[in-house]
Formats: C-alpha cells, sequence, structure tokens
C-alpha cells in the first residue's frame, strides 16, 4: 500500500511540476488604455499577450486601424501595454514602423509618433511640500 501511496504521489507531482509551465502561461496581464480629446479617440486593450486596437478615431489620426492587433514596435515584440509604451515614449524618431496583423495579413505601417506623445505622456506628479510650508 506505501508503495503505491509513493508512486500515486510522484505522479501527481511529476504532473504537477510539468503543468508548471503552463499554468503561469496563462496568467492575465490585462491594460487598457482609452483616450479622447478634440475629436480623437483611441482605445488599445491588452490581455494574454494579445494588444489589440480597438477604437481609432478618426481612422487615419493614430496609423493603426479598429481591429489592429499590434505586434512590434520599431523591430521590438510587443505582448503588453508596457511593451507598446515602452518602444513608442523611448524613440526619438518622428515615425516609427508598427507592424500589425490586420484581417489575417501581417502589415507594417509608419506611425507618427506626435499622434501618440499625448496619449501616453505620463504625467509628472507634483512637487510634495515640506511640512509646515503649505499656504
Amino acid at each position: 500500500m506505501t508503495k503505491t501511496k509513493t508512486s500515486i504521489t510522484t505522479l501527481l507531482l511529476s504532473l504537477l511540476l510539468a503543468s508548471a509551465p503552463a499554468l503561469a502561461a496563462t496568467q492575465t496581464d490585462t491594460a487598457r488604455l482609452e483616450w479622447r480629446d478634440a475629436g480623437h479617440h483611441l482605445v488599445v486593450d491588452a490581455q494574454d499577450g494579445i494588444v489589440r486596437v480597438t477604437t481609432t478615431e478618426p481612422s487615419s489620426y493614430f496609423g493603426v486601424r479598429s481591429g489592429d492587433r499590434i505586434l512590434r514596435v520599431d523591430g521590438q515584440p510587443v505582448r503588453r501595454m508596457a511593451d507598446l509604451t515602452h518602444a513608442l515614449v523611448g524613440n526619438k524618431a518622428t515615425r516609427v514602423p508598427v507592424t500589425v496583423l490586420r484581417k489575417g495579413n501581417q502589415v507594417t505601417v509608419d506611425v507618427d509618433t506626435a499622434a501618440w506623445s499625448e496619449v501616453l505622456a505620463v504625467p509628472t506628479p507634483p512637487i510634495p511640500q515640506a511640512p509646515g510650508t503649505g499656504g
């Protein structure tokens, strides 16, 4: 009986350890970027390693279209919202190539980084005042 119990325990542990990478890969990384200003609207959703443009108005302003899945920005893979932000904010060029999956085909479009600069601008937090100096 003890030998059978040990075999079952070993088998269960082996299965659990073998499935650990699969379990880690199923964790969801969900984020949403939504921006609207003076006739421009952009919504980008990221979930489970897929970054997809949900809304873009007007359709030509941001260089991508609603339904596009963003694969790479300037050659860098995009799997999370942080990847997209880092690739566009960290790039000093005025235009960058963005590879998207559009209607089943990979397409590379040139994106004007100025259009994205306001969307991805990180607000600077206010400088804290020393205690007792508030007015």
